[in-house]
């Protein structure tokens, strides 16, 4: 089954990340948020969740843990002022900086003990897999029961 494996190889990424992010006080969905972060011109608040695939819901309360300790900063967009841009902040700078160096060491982990054409045809199936699933109705015709 492909989705199990799929699962899996990612749970175990997530546990990775977690694990060594704990030195720093973070998990996986914060390094994502402070990666994905433009510091230069700010990131509104709205356009991080579909960027990093994740529910605002969700989004919102990392968010607000972030900016309670310090991490993130909110401001308010001077073209539009109802909306915020996030910023990080010195501490979230140091932070980010923590989960670029290990995002870095996993990418060459990965790279030196996987022939690289088999990286690309894994990419190349990633891409086709998100695809089908952004543009296709799996369960269209099926009754589910249960």
């Amino acid at each position: 089954m492909l989705d199990f494996h799929i699962r899996n190889v990612w749970q175990k990424i997530a546990r990775m990340y977690n694990a060594n992010g704990q030195k720093e006080g973070l998990s996986m969905s914060w390094g994502y948020v402070l990666l994905n972060i433009d510091n230069k011109k700010g990131t509104p608040s709205t356009k991080l969740g579909p960027k990093m695939g994740m529910e605002s819901t969700s989004l919102s309360r990392i968010l607000k843990n972030m900016e309670t300790k310090g991490y993130i900063l909110r401001e308010s967009d001077p073209s539009d002022g109802r909306l915020s841009l996030l910023f990080l902040t010195s501490k979230g700078l140091k932070a980010r900086n923590f989960a670029k160096k290990n995002v870095f060491a996993f990418n060459r982990h990965i790279y030196g003990a996987i022939p690289p054409k088999k990286i690309a045809q894994c990419i190349e199936v990633m891409t086709e897999l998100n695809t089908i699933l952004d543009t296709h109705i799996i369960f269209e015709n099926q009754k589910i029961t249960g």
